[in-house]
């Protein structure tokens, strides 16, 4: 489907995928995401003509009150695998809020920006558990 005729992008749904659970060593070995820190997911590098995904974030154990911000990376899956990467400016904009000792979900649409990777912001001082699930993409025509 699409938001309107002149939209760039349909959306294309699929069964859920669990794509990151910061609980589980199987899935990740770096343990909960800390303070202030961020986890970069390369969900399109390579296929230019995904826009965005449809996600399901969800924090789990936070250990301070805070939120999660959720936007496109500015370094290449080469900067990451080369060292090369800049840290991203932290967003400011909330996907969602928590309060210590809460586990809160929200859908959010994610751009991929120009390099199909999308990062996942811990914005508190505590750190957390996240689960990311995707739903579903946008794909240009």
């Amino acid at each position: 489907g699409y938001y309107s005729p002149g939209s760039k992008s349909a959306y294309v749904a699929f069964d859920p995928q669990r794509l990151l659970d910061t609980r589980d060593p199987a899935d990740w070995d770096g343990g909960p995401l800390g303070g202030r820190g961020y986890i970069w997911m390369p969900l399109s590098y390579d296929a230019p003509g995904i826009t965005g995904f449809v996600l399901n974030s969800t924090v789990t154990n936070p250990t301070d009150n805070g939120f999660l911000a959720v936007a496109p990376d500015p370094n290449s899956l080469a900067d990451y695998e080369n060292g090369t990467e800049d840290w991203p400016a932290a967003p400011t904009s909330s996907t969602l809020n928590w309060t210590r000792g809460k586990t809160v979900p929200n859908l959010v649409q994610a751009s991929t920006g120009d390099n199909g990777i999308i990062d996942f912001w811990n914005q508190s001082d505590g750190d957390i558990d996240l689960i990311v699930d995707a739903f579903g993409l946008y794909q240009e025509d």
